[in-house]
């Protein structure tokens, strides 16, 4: 059986210099890892390449017809955000809501909340 040998390039977004980190993979395992500017990078480009994670930002019915800023407390796997707006889609959320405020538990299994990145009071 043949190997699968696969090159990628990521944009590190750890600090400015924006590092374009090169990665090779060889059947689904990192081999190798080049042109990073400092060991963060290293970390970065391997769970970009293996498990890459996002924090969905968006916003959630309230009750009164307003809208509530919210956000996963972690970033989630990036294959997954597309279902998490989909199970958000319905979700009302009642005030008073506080910043930090778990609205919404466990989003698409993660075992990541989704909390309040705005205030709502009740009117």
């Amino acid at each position: 059986m043949q190997s699968v040998e696969v090159n990628k390039t990521v944009t590190c977004i750890i600090c400015p210099k924006g590092c374009q980190i090169d990665v090779k993979l060889v059947d689904g395992n990192i081999e190798s890892i080049k042109n990073y500017g400092c060991k963060r990078g290293i970390e970065y480009a391997k769970n970009e390449v293996l498990d890459p994670r996002r924090t969905l930002t968006t916003t959630l019915k309230l009750a009164d017809g307003r809208m509530l800023p919210v956000k996963t407390k972690e970033p989630i796997p990036k294959k997954l955000l597309k279902r998490a707006m989909v199970e958000l889609k319905d979700v009302t959320v009642s005030p008073p809501v506080k910043i930090g405020d778990v609205v919404v538990s466990n989003v698409v299994g993660t075992g990541i909340d989704i909390v309040a990145t705005g205030n709502a009071e009740k009117k």
